[in-house]
């Protein structure tokens, strides 16, 4: 079923909705940048060798790249161990991520509140069909059986229900729903 058709995607994600949720992702480009610098330069034990070499023949060729010469010290310097080299990066890259994390709580409010539009849309919608279904039935005197259409708009309504009501890891879910444009994606 097409869901953009049945729900006109501006009646559920709003234009203020939408800038609302693009301003505090904005709020985040040092920190993601920041994160792929620290994802790029530090590299797991078992790429470790291959990365100093390559970046020593880049410097070959720019030998005064005082960038490049720090990218390679990093490169130097990160654990032989496989294990370790792994735990390093993850806990650099888990403090940002938290961080990230925190500048984007104010989007917990935004999502719940477009996917609760939605999920109004879908339950009214649900209910015109399945009265008009139903008198349809009743007017031909035999028994109401839902059609294919009324249980897609049952099975939507379950997951609306369920994705409003998901927990983010503020509120005590271990892991929390994706972000906003992975949660809202067939608005966007």
């Amino acid at each position: 079923m097409n869901w953009k058709k049945l729900f006109p995607v501006g009646d559920i994600l709003t234009a203020s909705d939408r800038q609302e949720l693009e301003r505090l992702e904005a709020g985040t480009s040092e920190l993601r940048e920041l994160e792929a610098r620290i994802d790029r330069d530090w590299t797991e034990a078992n790429n470790r060798i291959d990365r100093i070499r390559d970046l020593a023949a880049m410097l070959c060729t720019r030998p005064k790249d005082t960038e490049l010469y720090r990218r390679l010290e990093v490169a130097a310097c990160m654990p032989s161990h496989p294990a370790s080299g792994h735990q390093h990066k993850e806990a650099a890259l888990g403090a940002i991520r938290a961080a990230i994390a925190d500048k984007m709580l104010p989007e917990v409010p935004v999502v719940r509140r477009v996917l609760s539009r939605a999920l109004d849309a879908a339950e009214r919608e649900l209910a015109k069909q399945e009265k008009k279904e139903r008198e349809a039935a009743e007017a031909e005197d035999f028994n109401y059986s839902p059609s294919g259409r009324v249980l897609s708009l049952q099975q939507r309504v379950l997951e609306l229900r369920n994705a409003v009501a998901a927990r983010y890891s503020i509120e005590g879910a271990v892991q929390g729903p994706g972000g906003w444009r992975q949660r809202l994606a067939e608005w966007l």
